[in-house]
């Protein structure tokens, strides 16, 4: 299995291909060029000097974030185009697991850091066990006083490395002995440490459809943090004037989408039926129904604009069918989801659904199972 993997999350940009758990060329560049300027570039550079037509490429690759969030655009952007141009799954790889892979194996404790600008870092904390790379802590934007005391009650040694590195090293050596300052080479994560990763990713079943890689910044850029203040999502009941813009919603969201003609008996036959629309300046970004038979609740569809996601619009409708389903006296909830759909599992989970059960290839699309999650009210 081939996988040609990129990383444009810091101020270097790197790409790779990786052959059954086998490297066969790495490139890196920190130029000071755009991302934008030298990505196609390099990966160009590792096609020809390993011999492979991209056409025989099995799956690509790009880490997700944390890191810059115009870097890690492109990259997605690039990865995103390469799978659906030819037909190729995507796998998304967390950078903070990428940059620690580049000092794995270690005996002790990897604290990966980022810069994040303000006397923060993006981090988390990783050990070795069973020769597999295990994450202790999950993602986050820390302070760097704050992710010093935290790490001073560790007395294991600690292996620091990140281009947060020659900024806050000095003071994390001063006020920490057993940190270790990795090598120079492990100051951005590789593209290399990307594939590999992805390769093992792939072989648990977490490959992704070009159109379902999602970036995981951990902390929104001040341009999103301004303009979400300034959003107000309105929840209401959707009418027949919604269909044509929730039918295209499905459509850009789903394989295999409902009908046109489905939507419409759901509003206007179908009396177990409950529709919601979320809008932004009146124009509609998102939906989600539910049948309500008896004593029960089943979620049919939810779904949100691809421009307008990352924007809590899911969650609000999720919120919002909860409400609803109190107000006409549902005991419990249900739905189905794609194991794979690990951002909707969480979104249902933050909201108090629990896994229950599997329906053997449910999805008739491509046989996968679905899970089945409950909420009692």
């Amino acid at each position: 299995m081939k996988i040609l993997a990129i990383d444009t999350s810091t101020a270097a940009a790197s790409s790779a291909i990786v052959e059954n758990g086998s490297l066969l060329c790495e490139f890196t560049i920190n130029d000071g060029k755009k991302h934008s300027e030298k990505l196609i570039s390099i990966v160009n550079i590792a096609l020809e000097n390993s011999g492979i037509d991209i056409n025989d490429i099995d799956a690509f690759a790009c880490s997700i974030g944390p890191g810059s969030f115009t870097g890690l655009r492109l990259g997605a952007a690039a990865v995103k185009g390469f799978g659906q141009a030819l037909n190729k799954p995507v796998i998304a790889v967390p950078t903070l697991d990428a940059l620690a892979y580049n000092v794995f194996p270690y005996s002790g404790l990897i604290c990966p850091i980022l810069d994040a600008q303000r006397n923060m870092v993006y981090s988390s904390l990783y050990t070795t066990k069973d020769n597999e790379l295990m994450k202790l802590e999950d993602y986050r934007a820390i302070g760097i006083d704050e992710l010093i005391d935290k790490l001073g009650k560790f007395d294991e040694r600690i292996a620091m490395l990140g281009d947060a590195m020659p900024i806050f090293g000095e003071k994390l050596k001063k006020a920490l002995p057993n940190v270790i300052e990795s090598s120079p080479g492990t100051l951005y994560p590789r593209a290399s440490s990307v594939a590999l990763l992805a390769e093992k990713l792939y072989k648990e079943g977490k490959a992704l459809r070009y159109d379902e890689l999602k970036l995981y910044y951990v902390r929104k850029s001040q341009a999103e943090v301004e303009y979400e203040k300034k959003l107000k999502i309105d929840i209401s009941p959707m009418t027949g004037e919604d269909i044509e813009a929730v039918y295209d919603i499905e459509c850009l969201s789903f394989k295999t989408p409902w009908s046109l003609e489905s939507f419409k008996t759901e509003i206007y036959r179908n009396s177990a039926a409950k529709y919601l629309v979320a809008k932004l300046d009146g124009k509609v970004v998102g939906y989600a129904g539910m049948w309500i038979i008896l004593d029960e609740g089943h979620i049919t569809n939810i779904a949100v604009h691809p421009e307008h996601r990352g924007k809590k619009i899911g969650d609000a409708l999720v919120k919002a069918l909860i409400e609803l389903a109190r107000e006409n006296s549902v005991n419990r909830m249900t739905l189905e989801v794609r194991p794979s759909n690990w951002a909707a599992i969480n979104l249902y989970k933050k909201h108090g659904f629990c896994e229950c059960g599997v329906r053997k290839g449910y999805y008739q699309d491509s046989g996968e199972d679905a899970l089945i999650m409950w909420l009692e009210l």
